[in-house]
């Protein structure tokens, strides 16, 4: 039932699995240029998403990464640019985008300076 779930959140994602010809030409990128997702990328970023499934248990809620739960309004393209990004990478939608994040971060404080923000009370 998992894999079937998988698959039907992959053709969500990445749309129909064998495009007609006329859409894969509107793309505007030459069909060598697109990456194709393999078997090998979704095994690997299943078995990454396993990795650390559930709640943290007792003593470990905050032993490595102190996280936020974030909601975003975000353009459906852009979305699915990332998790496509995020499929063929195998690496999980957090650590994508949080690279995203620290990446524009450091590129607005190299032009505007360090950010300083207030003590937390």
């Amino acid at each position: 039932m998992a894999k079937k779930n998988l698959a039907s959140l992959m053709n969500g994602i990445m749309g129909d699995t064998k495009p007609s010809e006329p859409e894969a030409q509107s793309i505007g990128q030459p069909e060598s240029a697109a990456a194709e997702v393999t078997e090998e990328m979704k095994a690997n970023l299943e078995a990454n998403r396993r990795r650390n499934v559930g709640r943290p248990r007792k003593g470990e809620s905050g032993s490595k990464n102190n996280e936020v739960r974030a909601t975003f309004i975000v353009d459906p393209e852009l979305i699915r640019k990332v998790k496509y990004i995020s499929l063929v990478e195998s690496s999980l939608l957090k650590d994508v985008i949080s690279e995203a994040l620290t990446s524009y971060i450091e590129a607005w404080e190299s032009e505007n300076g360090k950010i300083r923000l207030p003590k937390k009370k």
